[in-house]
């Protein structure tokens, strides 16, 4: 693996001294590719800016200043596109705004209020067509939401609600699908709604906080988590996910709460690490690139093949709420049941012959816990 950690400490210099030159308390990032230029968000203790960082993660200096919390950095072209929180998770009237900067021109383009009160805007991601997709975690409760926004037109909708920090979000190009974070200290959740709004549907389980999503241009996924709120920081994952999400594994593990990433140059995943005020960057082709085999969690699964009518059976779970959900390969979700388990012995009969023939993942949740098996109808 080459990962290449960039740490810049704050020393006891005046604050002032260390503002806009500086790694601190780094949300997310975005990689210009005609400029070979990194373009990184920064709290800094409510005086925040974004950075423009070369492609060996050099700092060049500030590129925005003056502004508050900003969050999530999305490019669309030349237009770099961000928000930018007057508080983080407050009821006081505060607004939370989208801003775009021509690259080429450095000049403002937009400046739109998303929201006036408790608000704060998140990770955002776009389409390529026209739409940003935005998570609002408002007050940090179960009532955030996932705003799209036309840039052409300048309207604002919401196609999730109710959501329980909904950090990350990302745009799906080859299912077409807005998939956002549920996230909390024990099981968060990657859900998926249409861009237009709709349905929401669970594709994704994980413990501890999930935070940023990233989609590689193969169709893989990267997940940054924060762990759980047991008060040791440090060694926080970054979990690997084929396009069908049917597995995944941790690809790194040594990041210290971390948030927002970006696919940069030579194929490099690059991380910010908010808690140490650093930059990751992994080298995608040397490490992370092997194909992994779904690993048995002894989940049984049977007949398999099977031309329809399925056993499930799972010994020593414990009883209360379970959920069996079977995904196909491309991560549709085309059975779901909630199968309450009685003994730690579990067993069902479930009837798919509804479905066409293929491969598809079996998943059953029980306390906390994803058992997985792959099943083949024929």
């Amino acid at each position: 693996m080459k990962q290449i950690r960039l740490l810049l400490l704050l020393s006891a210099l005046p604050y002032i001294s260390l503002a806009q030159t500086t790694f601190a308390y780094p949300v997310d990032i975005v990689y210009h590719e005609s400029s070979e230029s990194y373009y990184v968000s920064n709290w800094a203790e409510g005086e925040g800016y974004i950075l423009q960082v070369n492609s060996q993660g050099q700092i060049e200096g500030p590129y925005v200043t003056g502004l508050h919390y900003p969050g999530g950095l999305c490019l669309v072209g030349d237009i770099l596109y961000f928000t930018d929180n007057l508080s983080i998770w407050d009821t006081i009237i505060t607004p939370s705004y989208l801003l775009g900067i021509d690259l080429n021109y450095n000049a403002v383009i937009l400046n739109f209020e998303i929201s006036t009160t408790g608000t704060y805007l998140d990770l955002i991601d776009t389409d390529n067509q026209g739409n940003l997709f935005i998570g609002n975690t408002r007050e940090g409760g179960t009532d955030g939401i996932v705003h799209k926004f036309n840039i052409a037109s300048q309207q604002l909708s919401d196609i999730a609600t109710g959501i329980t920090k909904p950090f990350g979000v990302c745009y799906d190009h080859l299912n077409d699908r807005v998939l956002f974070v549920q996230s909390s200290g024990t099981l968060s959740f990657v859900k998926s709604v249409s861009p237009d709004g709709g349905a929401v549907t669970n594709v994704f389980y994980i413990n501890g906080y999930l935070e940023g999503i990233e989609m590689h241009p193969n169709g893989d996924f990267y997940f940054s988590s924060w762990g759980t709120l047991d008060g040791t920081w440090g060694n926080e994952p970054v979990y690997k996910a084929n396009n069908a999400m049917d597995w995944s594994q941790i690809l790194t593990s040594d990041h210290d709460r971390p948030f927002g990433m970006c696919i940069g140059k030579d194929n490099h995943l690059v991380v910010c690490d908010w808690g140490e005020n650093s930059l990751s960057f992994i080298d995608l082709d040397t490490y992370g690139t092997n194909e992994f085999v779904l690993k048995s969690s002894e989940l049984l699964v049977y007949p398999n093949p099977s031309n329809g009518k399925v056993t499930l059976s799972k010994e020593n779970v414990l009883p209360g709420k379970s959920e069996i959900l079977i995904r196909d390969m491309m991560g549709n979700i085309v059975y779901h049941d909630q199968p309450a388990i009685l003994n730690p012995a579990f067993k069902t009969e479930i009837n798919l012959s509804h479905l066409k023939a293929g491969t598809y993942i079996v998943n059953l949740v029980s306390d906390n816990n994803i058992f997985r098996e792959k099943l083949i109808l024929y």
